[in-house]
């Protein structure tokens, strides 16, 4: 038994966005209170406390930490996803051991341009992209229909299904809109319009294991729309996107085909320093050949979200899979630096 403190930022807004996009940062309180149920059933002894977008506040709370290990789901302080990184050097420079991935890490997937360089320079698919900082930046080498997403969110914030340009009148509107809401940069890259496979992964004794792939079932939108997992898709119940979204057992891949796409995923886990569990996101091209577009080192773990679902079919229950995420955390922690 262990005693363990379930840490997750209490932000009622964001730094930047619209006011629907508070809803994504709403759900860590539900997703934490199932993650201290689920330790206290593993025997834990557990504290479970949020964090105010008050710095100082989040100072004094690391700084007075006495526990066995942080489960940590701080992704913002005060509304900004930036300082996720800025909370696990806070852990590091107070040696408090917690789950998930360390700061070169972060660091690496907060900014969707950086990571994709990391990928292909270990010689990972990503697709062809680039960078829009105003929004009339030339993007001639490019071919439509292009993705527009924020440089550095996750949880689907900015995307819709007006995420997919197909002319360069719609590419420069959904630039500036990601521009202007966001408050950064624009990724604009060539959009793969095929399948889409989740990569759940998970630390264990013996190295990181794929769970069963997953993939998002389109077949319920219309040939001609986008086939995107959009922030409503994910977060908002009573929307269309929310309903015709789907995460089934990816079907139908060769054997050849799911070994290259568990290759690609482990090699993503490695090259960007990954730890205790992670997601890579692909599409298939048109002969079958993944790219990356996605990686999120801190993944929903919440009861019925697509990392949840992959471990119970690899025969884990919520609580299993909450302990794997522990006892890698734990084992790492105890290894000499």
């Amino acid at each position: 038994m262990a005693s363990i403190s379930v840490l997750y930022n209490d932000d009622a807004t964001l730094a930047h966005g619209s006011p629907q996009d508070a809803i994504a940062v709403l759900a860590v309180v539900d997703c934490a209170k199932a993650i201290a149920y689920a330790l206290v059933e593993q025997g834990h002894d557990v504290e479970l406390e949020g964090l105010p977008p008050d710095t100082d506040r989040v100072l004094r709370t690391v700084a007075s930490l006495r526990t066995d290990l942080v489960f940590n789901l701080v992704e913002a302080i005060g509304g900004d996803s930036r300082m996720e990184q800025a909370m696990v050097w806070l852990y590091e420079l107070h040696r408090v051991a917690y789950t998930g991935s360390g700061p070169r890490a972060m660091a690496l997937c907060m900014e969707k341009p950086v990571t994709k360089a990391v990928l292909a320079a270990a010689g990972l698919p990503v697709p062809r992209g680039t960078v829009f900082t105003r929004g009339d930046e030339s993007c001639e080498d490019l071919r439509f229909p292009l993705m527009v997403k924020p440089a550095r969110e996750d949880a689907s914030h900015g995307i819709s299904l007006d995420s997919v340009v197909r002319d360069e009148a719609a590419l420069r509107r959904q630039a500036r809109h990601v521009i202007e809401t966001y408050a950064q940069p624009a990724v604009v890259e060539e959009y793969i319009p095929s399948r889409e496979i989740n990569v759940a992964l998970l630390g264990g004794p013996n190295g990181v294991e794929v769970l069963p792939l997953s993939e998002i079932d389109y077949s319920g939108f219309g040939a001609e729309e986008a086939h995107v997992v959009t922030y409503a898709g994910k977060w908002i119940e009573t929307s269309r996107d929310w309903d015709l979204t789907k995460v089934v057992p990816a079907r139908d891949l060769s054997d050849a085909q799911r070994t290259r796409i568990e290759s690609v995923a482990r090699k993503a886990f490695e090259t960007l320093d990954l730890r205790d569990y992670a997601r890579v996101d692909l599409r298939l091209d048109a002969a079958g050949e993944p790219f990356i577009i996605d990686v999120n080192p801190n993944p929903d773990i919440s009861v019925g979200a697509g990392f949840h679902l992959a471990a119970e079919r690899a025969g884990l229950t919520y609580s299993n899979l909450i302990e794997r995420i522990v006892q890698s955390a734990l084992a790492r922690h105890a290894r000499p630096a």
